[in-house]
C-alpha cells in the first residue's frame, strides 16, 4: 500500500514514520555488562527458551493478560539478549503487527549469532 501523502492519513503515517526513524537512529555506545549488571547470556537464553514454551502453548486456563504479560517479559528477555550480544533490536517502540515482525527479525538475528531459541 502506497502512502498518499496528500490525505490526511497519508500525512499522519509520514509523521509516524519520520518519529520512528529519529527514535531508531542513534549512535549511542552499547554499555559493558558489568556496568549494567545484568544476567549472563546464559541466563538468559534458558529465560527466553522458558518464555517461549509458555507463549507457544496457547490459552488454556491462563488468561488473556498472563499471555500479554509472558510476551512482555519474551520482548524484554529479547532485547537484554541483543545488548548483551551488541545486536541492533527496535521492539520498544513498535506495536501490534510490527512488533511481532521485528520480534521475528530479532530472533533470527540471535540464532544467526549463536544463541539457540528452542
Amino acid at each position: 500500500m502506497a502512502l498518499r501523502p496528500w490525505t490526511r492519513t497519508g500525512r499522519r503515517e509520514i509523521r509516524a514514520l519520520r518519529r520512528l526513524d529519529r527514535v531508531l537512529c542513534t549512535d549511542a555506545p552499547v554499555p559493558s555488562l558489568a556496568v549494567l549488571d545484568m544476567p549472563s547470556i546464559e541466563q538468559i537464553a534458558f529465560d527466553l527458551r522458558r518464555l517461549d514454551r509458555q507463549r507457544r502453548s496457547g490459552p488454556t486456563r491462563e488468561s488473556e493478560k498472563w499471555l500479554a504479560a509472558v510476551q512482555r517479559s519474551y520482548d524484554e528477555r529479547l532485547c537484554l539478549a541483543c545488548r548483551c550480544l551488541g545486536l541492533d533490536e527496535h521492539l520498544g517502540p513498535l506495536e501490534g503487527m510490527d512488533r511481532d515482525l521485528e520480534r521475528l527479525r530479532v530472533e533470527h538475528e540471535l540464532q544467526a549469532a549463536g544463541l539457540a531459541l528452542r
